[in-house]
């Protein structure tokens, strides 16, 4: 990965951060599966990262290449008017659950939910020109979403039961399968990624480098797919006797690992076209 392409790889992994985190928290509050007081530190990750994202975009120049690799300029400008409106929704949902509104929570949280994903469409269009297609960035990064977000939110979780036994395991469990339904997504993506052939090749250094021969490709995919599945399947098996201190330093480890097989994956995209 060149300097140049690290703000927008900053501003993928805060996006999926923040929108994730947020869909899971609505979802299980939503259920009455989770205390007002879990509930409160979701919004507390979700709205930060949203600034931390809308602030990423104001330092980004407007350009069509970003060192050889072609951007779709178009879409930057709705990108960031629906990234307002995602901070937006946060901030009432952050509000909502401080002064415990359960009714008011589940409404912001779901439209910014449905908001968030909007904008992981257009930033997906904004950076997918020279990838296989835009379908798979799309999808991409919304299986990278759910992992990200069940990943954070479910080893949350972990936390708020280890203050208290009397917690349900249940959120954990189901956070987990769903982290372990993302990532099984996200292998099929690899694998289309790595035999489907780019529309176009990136001019910038690295991309003479045939992705099977780069070694990062077989660090995504080792570090950031085969190592969490095993990790979070482990997690899901200690929630389900209860072992959850276990089960949540076991999701620490998996929260890393999808971070960095995110970050290589962006990566990858900005110096081969190719979606992994």
């Amino acid at each position: 990965m060149n300097s140049a392409s690290l703000p927008y790889t900053v501003l993928v992994l805060l996006v999926e951060m923040a929108v994730g985190s947020l869909a899971m928290v609505t979802v299980f509050d939503a259920r009455r599966q989770v205390t007002a007081g879990y509930v409160k530190a979701g919004a507390m990750f979700v709205l930060p990262l949203g600034l931390l994202a809308l602030w990423t975009v104001t330092t980004l120049d407007r350009r069509t290449e970003l060192d050889g690799y072609a951007l779709s300029d178009g879409w930057l400008w709705p990108f960031t008017v629906v990234l307002v409106a995602f901070v937006a929704c946060s901030g009432v949902y952050a509000v909502a659950a401080f002064a415990q509104r359960r009714r008011a929570g589940a409404l912001s949280g779901t439209v910014g939910s449905a908001v968030g994903v909007v904008d992981l469409l257009l930033l997906a269009g904004y950076l997918s020109a020279p990838a296989w297609s835009f379908a798979g960035v799309a999808l991409s990064m919304v299986a990278s979403t759910a992992v990200l977000g069940g990943a954070l939110m479910a080893m949350t979780w972990g936390h708020w039961y280890l203050t208290s036994g009397r917690l349900p395991k249940e959120p954990m469990e189901q956070m987990s399968l769903v982290v372990l339904a993302a990532l099984g997504v996200q292998a099929v993506l690899v694998l289309a990624g790595a035999i489907l052939p780019v529309r176009e090749v990136p001019m910038s250094d690295g991309a003479d480098i045939g992705l099977l021969a780069n070694p990062a490709f077989w660090l995504r995919v080792g570090v950031g797919l085969v190592f969490p599945i095993g990790v979070t399947w482990l997690a899901f098996k200690s929630a389900q006797i209860r072992g959850m201190m276990s089960a949540t330093g076991l999701l620490y480890i998996a929260l890393g690992a999808v971070l960095a097989g995110e970050v290589l994956a962006r990566g990858l995209l900005f110096t081969t076209g190719a979606a992994v």
